[in-house]
């Protein structure tokens, strides 16, 4: 009878014991585990920048520091996520040696692509401005990668938009040369009325007159489209305008992953839930045997 109150205490303090060991086991294995020995850190760094308005005519109006709408704000961040963006990237900074991925095997550059849209994050942000992130291994090398991304979209937008800027001035010089050869052909056609030898007659006069009616009206025209193209020449030679760079990214020395704190914490947790299970349920089946 003596016994029963003192094996209890000894059997709750080895019980203790044992799940204090387990514990410190637990946790020593999930931080050695998450540790650079197994689990290459993962770093990260983020550029902010603004997008620019690229409409000239709405530069001028807001004195050439508009920011972009909403609409434009996501074409640029289509650009950025591009594949030519991707490609680019690769090239610069031969991800397919720092990836281990060889391009010549089936699917290997679909891969890379894969692997490089995952370590880049590129949204919007509730302000306005678009964040570029980039995880990599290397922290000087994603902090690179992010100002990178950032001078290649001004790049790649300004060669998809010059062969339509490039367009658009061929079209208003076609328009212009048109007009101006109808004009020269009109004037033609009036010096050769008004040049006949003697007085003109009523129907020569009427004509005379028809025709330099419709030589003002050409020559209105002409004027128009003549502004119109020296308009095109001035928005073809004028740089587009590129990001405003809010912050640029900086190498961060500090790993975003793996997280081996909270790794164990939360493997602790767990093994203390299990443990208190596994206890209740010994626990219980115990006294149902006592009882038998």
């Amino acid at each position: 009878m003596n016994t029963e109150p003192s094996s209890r205490p000894q059997l709750s303090g080895k019980l203790l014991g044992w799940l204090a060991s387990g514990l410190c086991v637990v946790c020593l294995a999930v931080y050695a585990v998450n540790g650079p020995w197994f689990v290459k850190p993962i770093y990260q760094s983020e550029s902010l920048i603004f997008v620019p308005l690229t409409i000239l005519s709405k530069q001028i109006e807001q004195q050439g520091i508009g920011f972009a709408s909403d609409r434009e704000i996501d074409a640029h961040i289509q650009i950025l996520e591009s594949g030519l963006m991707r490609d680019s990237l690769i090239q610069r900074f031969s991800l397919t040696k720092a990836y281990g991925i060889d391009t010549k095997n089936p699917g290997g550059q679909s891969r890379l692509h894969r692997i490089l849209a995952a370590h880049t994050k590129i949204r919007k942000t509730q302000f306005g401005s678009v964040s570029i992130r980039v995880d990599d291994t290397d922290p000087a090398r994603a902090a690179l990668m992010a100002n990178a991304i950032v001078e290649l979209g001004n790049l790649i937008k300004e060669d998809l938009l010059l062969a339509n800027r490039k367009g658009a001035l061929d079209y208003a010089q076609t328009l212009y040369d048109s007009k101006a050869a109808d004009v020269a052909n009109l004037e033609q056609r009036i010096d050769s009325v008004t040049g006949l030898p003697g007085g003109l007659e009523a129907a020569t006069r009427n004509r005379a007159a028809k025709l330099q009616t419709i030589y003002g009206t050409e020559l209105q025209e002409l004027a128009g489209r003549k502004n119109h193209l020296e308009r095109e020449q001035r928005s073809f030679e004028t740089e587009l305008p590129k990001a405003y760079v809010i912050s640029s990214a900086i190498p961060d020395y500090e790993p975003v992953s793996p997280r081996r704190l909270l790794m164990v914490l939360a493997a602790a947790a767990i093994y203390l839930f299990l443990m208190a299970v596994i206890i209740i349920i010994m626990r219980d089946v115990r006294l149902i045997s006592t009882k038998d």
